[in-house]
């Protein structure tokens, strides 16, 4: 089932992701990023993706939808087509875990990227394990890249 989160039009987080991820969120196969703990993305909230090793940079952002609860049986089961998954993937990822969270992608937007070394030399920027929220001065860069007011 969704969670009842407030809308933030305003926050930025990032996510780490695998760049075969990001491509599916880039070419519509994946309308759900999932999670194997609570985000706390809330709906109207831009998440850029920094795509691990080997790529290391970001150039994807999403605007959250909704964000749901389910157990991976049943997130599998309602939304396997959304998901940009295999069935082995899937299951390994949430392996005794007894709910999955996916966040449904509204809207996508991709800029020219900004590789890792510019995102430390110029914004203090450390990869994030999970979910974090941009520091300032990446914030703002990012904030101009995705055109936002």
């Amino acid at each position: 089932m969704f969670l009842d989160l407030p809308p933030d039009a305003g926050a930025i987080r990032a996510l780490s992701i695998k760049t075969v991820y990001a491509d599916k969120i880039r070419d519509g196969t994946k309308l759900f990023e999932l999670r194997t703990y609570c985000p706390n993305i809330l709906p109207g909230g831009w998440c850029v993706l920094y795509e691990s090793y080997p790529a290391q940079h970001i150039q994807t952002a999403f605007r959250a939808g909704r964000t749901f609860q389910l157990s991976p049986d049943d997130t599998w089961q309602i939304y396997s087509d959304y998901l940009g998954i295999d069935f082995d993937s899937f299951f390994t990822y949430f392996r005794k875990r007894k709910f999955a969270y996916g966040v449904e992608i509204d809207e996508v937007r991709s800029f020219e990227p900004i590789t890792l070394p510019e995102l430390r030399e110029h914004h203090a920027f450390l990869p994030p394990q999970g979910c974090q929220y941009l520091r300032k001065s990446i914030y703002k860069r990012i904030q101009a890249e995705l055109q936002l007011p």
